[in-house]
């Protein structure tokens, strides 16, 4: 399948320099921005979710695209085994110490829409960041890997398409000119009808801030 040049430079080849790595870890976990803030929240209500759920180490967890391991520090509160995977190694030499030494399995540098990781291997898989950046047949492409590798939970984020997102976007292109929007947004009732096209029934969803992030986290369980 043809890849389209956006997806190819913006986000499959974006970080694959050490420099690219590094700027994207201290942007959400150390400046003083919005994406700290919003990726603290994420996170907080990550961990709310997966407390939903009892767990044990035999259960394996995917995180994918891992990126420069900011979930890591998370994960350590989870007695779950953990496999890191990305698509840029630059990024993945920054995860590993992140994640808990003990419970890391491996980190596996995979394409998300082909991992080539063992069917319904994974208790749970996260990915957190990503079906937004990309156009709808790579979003289609990486729900139907998903969906094949996990055998119980997925945990997703997309940014949304709404009237009151478009409203804010444009707000925001008049006082933060240097403001970049996610890429591919879609209608919540759009990733819903995706996720359960590929076998999944959506148990749980909502605005990671309402209002001022277009960012809405879906929890999904297998029919």
């Amino acid at each position: 399948m043809r890849r389209s040049t956006n997806y190819e430079t913006d986000t499959l080849n974006a970080y694959r320099s050490r420099q690219r790595a590094a700027e994207y870890k201290r942007h959400h976990t150390t400046e003083w921005n919005w994406a700290r803030f919003s990726t603290w929240r994420e996170q907080r209500l990550l961990a709310r979710e997966l407390s939903r759920y009892s767990w044990s180490a035999d259960d394996r967890v995917l995180d994918i695209p891992c990126g420069t391991g900011i979930l890591g520090k998370l994960f350590h509160s989870f007695p779950f085994r953990i496999v890191a995977s990305d698509i840029s190694p630059e990024m993945m030499e920054l995860a590993r110490g992140e994640y808990p030494t003990d419970r890391l399995l491996e980190c596996v540098q995979a394409d998300i829409t082909n991992t080539g990781f063992p069917r319904r291997s994974f208790a749970c898989v996260v990915v957190l960041g990503f079906l937004h950046r990309v156009p709808a047949d790579i979003k289609r492409e990486a729900l139907r890997e998903i969906s094949a590798l996990a055998n119980r939970v997925v945990i997703i984020t997309c940014s949304v398409d709404s009237p009151l997102q478009r409203v804010k976007k444009k707000i925001l292109a008049i006082i933060r000119r240097e403001h970049v929007p996610a890429p591919c947004p879609v209608p919540l009732w759009e990733i819903i009808a995706e996720c359960e096209a590929v076998g999944f029934k959506v148990v749980r969803s909502f605005m990671v801030v309402p209002f001022l992030s277009a960012e809405a986290m879906l929890v999904l369980e297998r029919k």
